[in-house]
């Protein structure tokens, strides 16, 4: 009976040696991460600027046009991207000797990440326009954001 139980302590401390082999090393703890820091909010920019004769029901020049006759209304679409609410779009229409024709300010309709908003503008002269090259400043947020060149001719 001596050589059973011999047999049956040698078999019980194989077993618990061979648990402790096939057990793994206790994994290390976790390291202390942050959270990623959110993506930046795409930047608000003005991406179009154009002038002509007629605006489509999108708010769009239907024809972008360079020159324009004495008489024409002039009008200016701008389109801006990433738009958030309350930001505001200003025009300033100047002649060629810097002479300011008009100015006006406008709230763009806020445009979520990736989407555009267009804005009109336009300027009348019942009495015509004088000939010479005229420039249209657009700011967004009081930020210079884009020019528009073109020209009147009699």
């Amino acid at each position: 009976m001596r050589h059973i139980r011999y047999s049956a302590t040698a078999a019980l401390a194989a077993l618990a040696l061979a648990a402790a082999c096939k057990k793994a090393p206790a994994p290390p703890p976790p390291a202390e991460t942050q959270p990623p820091a959110p993506a930046p909010a795409p930047e608000a920019k003005v991406s179009e600027i154009q002038v002509g004769r007629a605006l489509g029901p999108d708010k769009r020049v239907l024809s972008p046009l360079a020159t324009f006759g004495p008489k024409d209304t002039i009008f200016a679409s701008v389109v801006t991207e990433n738009v958030p609410a309350g930001a505001k779009l200003a025009a300033k229409w100047t002649f060629q000797t810097g002479q300011i024709v008009d100015t006006s300010t406008q709230a763009v309709a806020a445009a979520s990440s990736g989407q555009v908003a267009v804005t009109e503008f336009h300027i009348v002269k019942p009495s015509g326009w004088p000939a010479g090259t005229y420039n249209l400043e657009i700011s967004l947020d009081g930020k210079p954001s884009g020019t528009q060149q073109f020209e009147v001719k009699k």
